[in-house]
């Protein structure tokens, strides 16, 4: 009975620590600022200009051009009327070619960077 209780109070406690509040998808770090992947679709008629690739694929990104779930040479683009994240905002957004397709990437705001798995 007693190996019961203890396999039962370890089951619970690995269960307690298991964060589900954490953030999966693939996102990437660009000057200075986090963005994380969506499939939101973009033509690429709401492109404005190149302004770099993904240079490295990491576990933890902590700087310009690394990424976590992107391949080396994603391109990443400008949005027509949008703008890109500074620390002083939240809602940057950058476009990504994926498989010949574009979608967006948003910036995370500043208490989710934590969640990143």
């Amino acid at each position: 009975m007693k190996r019961l209780l203890f396999c039962m109070l370890i089951i619970v406690c690995f269960a307690a620590g298991c964060n589900k509040d954490k953030i999966s998808a693939p996102y990437f770090v660009w000057e200075g600022q986090f963005y994380i992947t969506t499939h939101e679709p973009i033509t690429k008629d709401e492109l404005s200009q190149k302004i770099g690739e993904i240079k490295e694929n990491v576990s933890k990104p902590y700087k310009g051009g690394q990424a976590k779930g992107l391949p080396e040479g994603t391109m990443l683009f400008m949005v027509k009327g949008q703008h890109l994240g500074t620390n002083e905002t939240d809602d940057g957004i950058i476009a990504f070619e994926r498989d010949g397709e574009f979608n967006i990437a948003r910036q995370i705001e500043p208490e989710l960077k934590g969640k990143l798995k």
